[in-house]
């Protein structure tokens, strides 16, 4: 639902994916992501934009929408604040 939204506004300027880390071959492709989330006991889901955790326990659209703009913005495809 969220990928519907976020590619609904922003198009083809955005890539969102879903990866599941209870599989263990994506466990594999993202180790660090993976140690991180239990060693910090991070609830799921986790938000990562351009490779940075940026939000865990939420895939809200308008929790996750802010950071979407703020990370369009420091790519300057958006016009910034």
């Amino acid at each position: 639902m969220l990928e519907f939204y976020v590619r609904l506004r922003y198009g083809q300027s955005v890539q969102v994916e879903y990866r599941d880390l209870a599989d263990p071959q994506v466990q594999a492709g993202l180790p660090d992501l993976f140690a991180r989330a239990e060693a910090e006991r991070l609830p799921y889901p986790l938000i990562v934009i351009d490779d940075q955790l940026t939000m865990a326990g939420s895939a809200e659209y308008y929790d996750v929408l802010p950071l979407v703009e703020q990370a369009l913005v420091n790519q300057g495809s958006l016009g910034g604040a």
